[in-house]
């Protein structure tokens, strides 16, 4: 369900959410995320207590969206950021020997992509192939050790600051404006059954 910060764009009415948090449906019925200058992204899931959003590539290609994705002027940020290095090498080596996979939509007949975060790897794939990029990487998890090989198809997991609606999410409430006329927010918690009976028997 979607809830404060986040307003589905006209669906819900601009007080429904706080700026910069709208989101959109596709023809398909998918859940939108517009980033500044890094274009939209699929809504996989929203956590409110802990203020974590996941996003993918609506085109199923997301290794080709992070070679050019910036948000450094959007209001959310990477929770944890792994740094990975993109390579182009030529297919006529098989380099499943060596335990490296290709990101199958950015590989073709004649040339294999592959991603990685391990410094051994970066060095045995910079003697043969073409550096791509290296990109931050907003990822669902760091690994403890170097990753040799990844399709870089997870998830991406933002965070936001504000508004902070997190402890109150925690703890049952639900954050929005205190007013039409305000721009302060405010934590209002959900009557409880004991509440609501107590009310009803001193009426």
């Amino acid at each position: 369900m979607v809830r404060f910060p986040f307003r589905l764009k006209n669906l819900q009415s601009r007080s429904c959410g706080y700026p910069g948090f709208d989101l959109s449906c596709d023809a398909t019925k998918q859940t939108l995320l517009r980033l500044p200058g890094s274009g939209a992204f699929t809504v996989h899931a929203i956590d409110y207590g802990a203020q974590e959003i996941w996003i993918n590539d609506p085109g199923h290609c997301l290794p080709a969206r992070l070679l050019s994705l910036n948000i450094s002027s959007s209001i959310f940020k990477g929770v944890m950021v792994q740094d990975v290095t993109l390579f182009n090498c030529s297919s006529s080596s098989d380099y499943s020997t060596y335990g490296l996979n290709p990101i199958g939509c950015l590989s073709g007949s004649s040339h294999s992509v592959f991603a990685t975060s391990s410094a051994r790897a970066v060095g045995f794939l910079s003697a043969s192939c073409g550096k791509v990029a290296t990109v931050g990487v907003p990822a669902q998890w760091v690994f403890l050790e170097e990753v040799f090989s990844s399709e870089l198809s997870d998830n991406l997991r933002l965070t936001w600051a504000a508004p902070r609606c997190g402890r109150c999410e925690l703890h049952g409430g639900r954050c929005g404006w205190k007013s039409n006329y305000s721009l302060a927010i405010v934590c209002s918690k959900p009557q409880t059954l004991l509440t609501m009976v107590i009310k009803t028997l001193f009426v």
